[in-house]
């Protein structure tokens, strides 16, 4: 369908947040502009919130500007609540504002159509919610706006499930006084929920847990199974068939995935600007279109990667590098792995070992731009007093930012790794991987990378 031309009368609507461009509402919006031959606009609208003022401004702009309106995401949602005139019911017990109404008087409103979002894409999908149990995973943003919407919606109760247990207190407090006659309880993750499964008679997932790239983890233990008619719905849209959904689909339970509230909420913030009734399906097919497409592009190889070996002033941005990976690991295992700190890997730790002649340091970019590095040394290794030392050239570490995956950059690494060992004369590569990575096994096993080793602990004795 071709996009109409921009006219002196065309109005706009916008997406503040920061980062906005892996967005898919500018393609969901502007599909459904076109198809009903409304002269409206949507554009992304990033607002950097390390400058000073920029948020108010962006809010105050809209109105200067003659904007309709526009949607909020991360990291403005809270931020935006002291810039708007007047807030709706919705966004003020939510403590968040994810769409702003530029009223015909010029006055701005700020609404949250998260928890109305989410309950249309229940209904969307026949879930009968009326004195339902609910088990929420999770007790951060998006998990306030999901219990707001399901107490006011008629379920029964709502168990409340988070690492840590405070902070799950703390949001069924906040929430009891708006949620009617629906009793709110927190509980702690994992040891509660043994004896909240089988309670539950819909589950969701507001935690990152099996969000790309950390696609392997799940916030529901393998071991503890679904009963016969439960729902399961995970607000993860990125990858659409999360960990979870596939644990859910093979029990044979009704698994939902979390593109639908996305759609849902822009859908109700359509209806807000324009007073139109949104087309929802339109709405979502334009979103899986644009997610396939985004899919698609990002297995392409890149045709601007390049791989080379790391220098002293690459060691800052190395040291970046090394920080994002131990960020997922923290997040996944937080009561294992350290968050990333100034004396994780910092750079002088990263030039000293540089300047060992058994180290081995490649970086790889793209247009310029570090993106993923790799660090291996080549000393002989001696696995225990019964074996024999042997040459390899081992991977201490591999990191890949999240942008870049998919683009051939971890095997161009692995082939600069191979060609260096070549090199030297070594015959082999090795490297450790954590049990809960299953996506970096898959894609070393893709590369040839076969199991000789495994560590094993037992833990709770």
């Amino acid at each position: 369908m071709k996009t109409p031309a921009i006219t002196g009368s065309t109005q706009i609507v916008g997406l503040l947040g920061w980062p906005v461009g892996h967005s898919l509402s500018p393609a969901m919006h502007n599909a459904v502009f076109t198809h009903l031959e409304l002269d409206w606009r949507y554009v992304p609208l990033p607002v950097d919130p390390s400058r000073p003022d920029a948020i108010p401004q962006a809010v105050a702009g809209l109105r200067a500007l003659g904007l309709r309106g526009a949607n909020v995401t991360v990291p403005h949602k809270q931020a935006v609540m002291r810039c708007v005139d007047r807030l709706t019911p919705a966004a003020e017990v939510i403590g968040a504002v994810n769409t702003i109404v530029v009223e015909k008087d010029g006055s701005l409103l700020g609404d949250n159509t998260d928890a109305a979002g989410f309950i249309g894409d229940l209904r969307d999908h026949g879930v009968d919610l009326q004195d339902r149990h609910v088990l929420v995973l999770g007790a951060g943003g998006s998990a306030r706006a999901v219990v707001y919407g399901l107490a006011q919606a008629g379920v029964a109760r709502i168990a409340i499930a988070n690492r840590t247990v405070a902070t799950a207190q703390a949001l069924a407090a906040a929430l009891q006084p708006h949620a009617r006659s629906c009793p709110l309880t927190a509980f702690a993750i994992p040891g509660d929920l043994q004896g909240l499964a089988a309670q539950a008679d819909l589950i969701v997932n507001c935690t990152a847990l099996g969000m790309t790239p950390n696609v392997d983890t799940s916030p529901w233990p393998d071991e503890l199974p679904f009963r016969s008619g439960q729902i399961v719905y995970d607000l993860v849209y990125n990858p659409a068939a999360t960990r979870l959904l596939r644990q859910a689909a093979r029990a044979g339970v009704q698994a939902i995935g979390g593109l639908g509230m996305l759609v849902w909420q822009g859908a109700f913030a359509f209806e807000r600007w324009t007073g139109t009734p949104a087309p929802v399906d339109m709405m979502r097919a334009a979103a899986e279109a644009h997610f396939a497409a985004r899919r698609r592009a990002a297995q392409a190889p890149s045709p601007d990667l390049q791989v080379r070996y790391a220098r002293p002033s690459d060691a800052d941005r190395i040291s970046e590098l090394n920080a994002y990976v131990q960020q997922l690991h923290a997040d996944t295992l937080p009561h294992f792995f350290k968050q990333p700190s100034a004396t994780s890997f910092p750079a002088e730790y990263v030039l000293e070992i540089m300047a060992r002649p058994d180290t081995v340091m490649f970086l790889a970019e793209q247009e310029g731009r570090a993106v993923a590095y790799l660090y291996a040394d080549v000393t002989p290794a001696v696995e225990s007093s019964s074996t024999y030392t042997f040459d390899r050239l081992h991977i201490q570490h591999i990191a890949v930012l999240p942008e870049a995956q998919g683009h051939g950059c971890g095997t161009a690494l692995i082939e600069a790794a191979k060609q260096e060992a070549r090199r030297r004369g070594i015959p082999r590569l090795t490297l450790g991987t954590w049990d809960f990575n299953r996506r970096a096994q898959r894609f070393f096993e893709s590369q040839g990378f076969v199991y000789y080793s495994h560590r094993m602990w037992l833990q709770g004795i």
